[in-house]
């Protein structure tokens, strides 16, 4: 629109755009002028949004939604601009208001199109609505019927403009009913906000069905929410509301199937979980119960809650029997001793992350895989998965295959079982939410060494693809297509770098192999890293090791309340910051102040690495910066903590283990990784890791330790996750 609006009399557009086009010019009062404004500068941005300043709003390539959207966007919102100018019906209160809920309803498009918080094809439908309850506003009718046919994104700012409308109320509750049930996992957290609908009721119900452990922690807090829930009538809300009145609420949710199903009580879960070896056998033989339920098709309440609390329960098992190492078969493992085998696989598909090699196998066949195998009578493989119902088993799969089991395992079923098994662990892939088996999959292919299943893997990964060409879903396409390149040069009989260069030039990604130490510099020619540490004993007992690797003749250490400083004054120009491991939660204070003194000092590491366990590496993750190029999780190497990496930082090389990091193998990584830095080399993985291997050769302590960590270059998941991220983005799925 311009300051004299040119009045354009529109005819309907009927699968093309057809208009008449009227002479008759108007003033527009100095008043209003800067709204008319404000619109036409939103309009020219939707234009300009593909980055070409033409006469089309491009969100399609079909040719006839843009047409759609274009016609809406410009030519009926400056109808509507004439229509209110017009209208003398309406004042210039009235007039200003119309403007502004138009210029409110392009920006929030706009914008929520730039985030892909909207459907950019929702426009003609957006205009539509507005232009039905602006006439009905005049009229002094309800805006509410024509809300039918919008989404809660393009409504939510849209109404706002008809706060004194006397169906506003309505409409608001009808646009929180589209948010709240496509939204169940986060809505109780907005929910404060609309209590006196009655949809409310039923979006509570529905979250108890999802996220039942929400719906429990607002219904034991001293709020309106909670007040809600008591009221609600709904029988699995009210289950809910029983359980919070318990002494260990959180403990006997999982729980909540049973107790609907009246096949046990609050009085008798109240006995179980006060004993913790009660507690886990009841986990493991209602998750079975669980799963055989949902395998069945039918919906059950307490998995997820069920699974948190089994995780939970099993790393404290896993814990003890790690912090027994050097302790005898039967003392390090009496803690287990009345396991059954069901009991033991959920023990270990637990604690991927954190469970020794020694702790799941070892050369006494003392481990929780060898005495689980040991207890099943007979002692059959697939005997023990239709147990707990195939719970998990690709995973069980990868870790097997991971710690050298995998031949032992299949060998134990019939041969067909064993060809079946396989078959399924390396299907259906593309249906998972995320890429959890996936990279799991990609894993375990580093760690097979019978070629006759290599080839039957291949073989299936490559039918996999097929099918899933066929069916064009390009997801699985490319989740398939990564995994037989992966598969064939991992399998080839060539040197690791040659693998490794292959790899990334199949994969189309940087080199995996190597970083460059002019990639890891800052503006001033100066690599920086970050190291944290916790204030339990391992952290202290770590820290104190740590610091032994900067002799003064080589580094300058200076120390403040939280963190360290060292500097190096020999060779290349290095910084390490390290938070001082003070005692929890100090600990976490310290960090923090470091953190914030890098980011107010514009100081970015390119390095850092986490000392601890593995439930301290999520606080080590929140503060990874973007500019991470390598990083030491020297424990931890689960896909949860893979992808949050490279997330945050795409470009990273990871190195991992297989179980929790120990400071007899990480101090000897960190000093060969400082000190290629100190003199200015590129950090060779390959070469790095045949060092520190022959190193390692001769201490029998901790080869085997050594052995557990992953490489940049052999992290196949890792590789993995950044391949099909980079495919995706380009392909912009």
């Amino acid at each position: 629109m311009k300051k004299i609006i040119i009045v354009l009399l529109m005819i309907a557009f009927q699968g093309s755009l057809v208009h008449a086009q009227s002479t008759q010019k108007i003033d527009i009062p100095i008043g209003r002028i800067g709204f008319h404004d404000n619109i036409d500068k939103e309009q020219a941005a939707a234009l300009k949004f593909d980055g070409k300043a033409d006469d089309l709003v491009k969100v399609s390539d079909d040719q006839t939604i843009n047409l759609q959207v274009t016609n809406a966007l410009i030519k009926q919102v400056d109808d509507m601009q004439t229509q209110i100018e017009l209208d003398s019906s309406l004042d210039h209160r009235l007039k200003i208001k119309y403007l502004s809920g138009l210029y409110v309803m392009l920006h929030d498009y706009n914008v929520k199109r730039a985030y892909h918080k909207i459907q950019a094809e929702e426009a003609p439908v957006m205009v539509d609505a507005y232009r039905n309850m602006m006439a009905a506003d005049i009229k002094g009718q309800s805006i509410k019927p024509y809300l039918q046919n919008l989404s809660f994104d393009a409504g939510e700012k849209m109404i706002e403009v008809f706060k004194d409308n006397p169906g506003y109320k309505d409409a608001r509750e009808v646009l929180f009913g589209k948010y709240a049930f496509n939204h169940l996992e986060t809505v109780m957290a907005e929910i404060a906000n609309y209590l006196e609908y009655p949809v409310t009721d039923s979006v509570i119900a529905a979250v108890a069905r999802k996220y039942p452990n929400q719906v429990l922690t607002y219904a034991t807090s001293y709020t309106p929410v909670a007040a809600s829930i008591r009221k609600n009538q709904d029988p699995i809300v009210q289950q809910i509301v029983a359980i919070g009145r318990t002494s260990q609420p959180t403990l006997i949710l999982p729980f909540i199937d049973e107790l609907m199903a009246g096949t046990t009580t609050v009085d008798k879960l109240t006995t179980i979980v006060s004993n913790e070896d009660l507690y886990f056998k009841q986990l493991v033989k209602s998750a079975i119960a669980l799963q055989h339920r949902r395998n069945n098709g039918e919906h059950v309440l307490g998995l997820k809650a069920m699974m948190e609390n089994l995780q939970a329960k099993s790393l404290r098992y896993i814990r003890e029997v790690d912090d027994l190492h050097e302790e005898p078969a039967n003392v390090r493992f009496a803690i287990v001793k009345n396991f059954t085998p069901e009991e033991l696989y959920y023990l270990i598909v637990n604690g991927q992350e954190e469970l020794y090699t020694s702790s799941y196998t070892n050369h006494n066949n003392a481990g929780l895989y060898d005495q689980m195998m040991a207890r099943m009578k007979p002692p059959r493989g697939d005997s023990l998965l239709m147990l707990v119902e195939f719970d998990r088993f690709k995973k069980f799969i990868a870790m097997a295959a991971g710690y050298n089991t995998l031949d032992n395992f299949l060998k134990s079923m019939d041969p067909a079982n064993a060809n079946y098994l396989m078959k399924k662990y390396v299907s259906s892939l593309e249906k998972t939410e995320d890429l959890e088996d996936a990279v799991d999959v990609a894993n375990s292919f580093g760690s097979i060494r019978d070629p006759k299943l290599l080839a039957f893997l291949r073989e299936e990964v490559a039918k996999n693809y097929a099918y899933l060409s066929k069916k064009k879903d390009r997801r699985g396409m490319v989740i398939y297509e990564l995994l037989g390149s992966l598969f064939d040069t991992e399998t080839e009989k060539t040197s690791d770098s040659s693998k490794a260069t292959e790899m990334a030039s199949k994969l189309k990604l940087p080199p995996i192999n190597f970083v460059t130490y002019n990639s890891l510099l800052n503006d001033s020619g100066r690599i920086i890293q970050q190291v944290f540490f916790y204030g339990d004993k391992d952290g202290h007992d770590s820290y104190i090791s740590f610091m032994g690797n900067f002799p003064s003749s080589e580094w300058r250490v200076t120390k403040n309340k939280y963190w360290t400083v060292i500097t190096s004054i020999k060779g290349k120009p290095i910084t390490i910051y390290a938070n001082l491991p003070i005692e929890e939660p100090g600990d976490k204070e310290a960090i923090e102040k470091l953190s914030e003194y890098l980011d107010e000092n514009d100081i970015h590491p390119t390095v850092f690495i986490h000392r601890g366990h593995s439930y301290h590496v999520n606080t080590t993750l929140d503060n990874l910066q973007a500019t991470a190029k390598i990083v030491v999780l020297g424990s931890c190497g689960g896909y949860h903590n893979l992808a949050i990496v490279l997330e945050k930082s795409p470009e990273a090389h990871i190195i991992s283990s297989k179980q929790v990091g120990t400071r007899f193998v990480n101090e000897p990584i960190i000093r060969q990784l400082d000190e290629t830095l100190r003199v200015g080399r590129n950090v060779d993985w390959v070469e790095m890791w045949s060092v520190l291997g022959k190193k390692f050769a001769g201490d029998a302590r901790n080869k085997e330790l050594f052995s557990d960590y992953v490489p940049p270059h052999k992290n196949l998941g890792a590789i993995f996750i950044k391949a099909y991220k980079q495919i995706m983005k380009d392909e912009k799925l």
